[in-house]
């Protein structure tokens, strides 16, 4: 299915959109948006959007929380959405037993009760935000059929959620997807992740502090991200799949922020082995998106230079105008 036709079947669609002012969840408002699409916008108490101002009046905003059910179940009733994106979700790179409660309570309770403030409202789409990182330590490139081996809290607790879905499915019918996205990277992600904190320290000339640098991992640009998410959308044999969305090329660590080093002439130098790796850590990521391409006709189409080349513009223009500080 062409773009064309991926807009005219969205167009005038009430959709709901959690996590909404996340990094992909804020581009996917935008993105639907620009469908045509009646777009309702979940966030959490307290949270605030974070994207253009030609945006203002074209998106409904809903506060909840999904572990508040009450709440949940009025506002998911209220929406009448015919389609749902699932995105909000709870994220660390900690390993440690202190953040097991918050990750079982939004990741996988959280998405319990969406799907229970949903049954019976009619909606004909529900996709689930899954991780790249729920195969964990098994071979690449990974299979969406490969068993899972989670190393952290939040990988097992998505892997958990990804279960409950599948079996939602099964047993109840309901219609949902499942989609896994690799390292998604472009502009306005948060600088705690691994590409903005390069790129701020490129732009400042700041020695960079990393680990070995040795890991391979595939990197996928926003956009081509987004696709995935509307395509599937609107793609009824998506229905009960679940589907990596990546690249299918990976790159060390450290050559990626040499890569950045190289596209903004900056004097920055790599800490290389300056701090430890991760317990647990897995040392290649790579997955196999033939299924995306098969059952969406979605093919990335942005290489990472030509992404980091558009991130780091964005960023640097960012940097000029006082909105953030490198």
């Amino acid at each position: 299915m062409d773009v064309k036709n991926v807009e005219a079947t969205l167009a005038g669609t009430r959709v709901l959109v959690t996590g909404a002012t996340g990094f992909i969840g804020s581009h996917l408002c935008v993105a639907l948006a620009n469908t045509g699409a009646q777009v309702i916008a979940l966030r959490r108490p307290g949270s605030s959007p974070r994207w253009p101002e030609s945006l203002d009046g074209r998106v409904e905003w809903v506060e909840a929380d999904l572990r508040d059910v009450a709440r949940l179940t009025e506002a998911v009733r209220a929406a009448r959405a015919t389609r749902v994106f699932h995105l909000a979700a709870a994220t660390t790179v900690e390993r440690g037993f202190q953040i097991v409660a918050e990750m079982i309570a939004t990741n996988l309770v959280g998405t319990i009760n969406l799907l229970r403030a949903l049954d019976g409202t009619g909606y004909e789409c529900f996709i689930q935000t899954g991780s790249a990182e729920e195969y964990g330590a098994g071979d690449p490139p990974f299979q969406e059929s490969a068993s899972l081996r989670p190393v952290s809290p939040y990988s097992a607790s998505k892997a958990a959620a990804t279960l409950f879905c599948e079996m939602y499915h099964r047993t109840l019918n309901c219609p949902i997807i499942i989609l896994r996205p690799f390292l998604v990277y472009g502009p306005g992600q948060s600088p705690t992740k691994l590409i903005p904190q390069a790129i701020f320290a490129a732009l400042a000339n700041r020695d960079l502090p990393m680990t070995s640098g040795q890991q391979t991992r595939e990197f996928t640009y926003i956009d081509d991200v987004i696709d995935g998410y509307l395509r599937a959308a609107v793609t009824p044999g998506a229905i009960g799949q679940t589907i990596n969305l990546g690249t299918g090329v990976a790159y060390k660590i450290v050559d990626v922020v040499r890569l950045i080093i190289e596209l903004t002439g900056s004097t920055m130098t790599p800490r290389v082995g300056a701090l430890p790796d991760r317990p647990g850590e897995i040392w290649a990521y790579q997955g196999d998106h033939t299924k995306a391409q098969t059952v969406l006709g979605w093919t990335p189409a942005v290489p990472l230079p030509d992404g980091l080349r558009r991130t780091i513009a964005w960023y640097r223009l960012a940097v000029e105008q006082g909105q953030v500080t490198p």
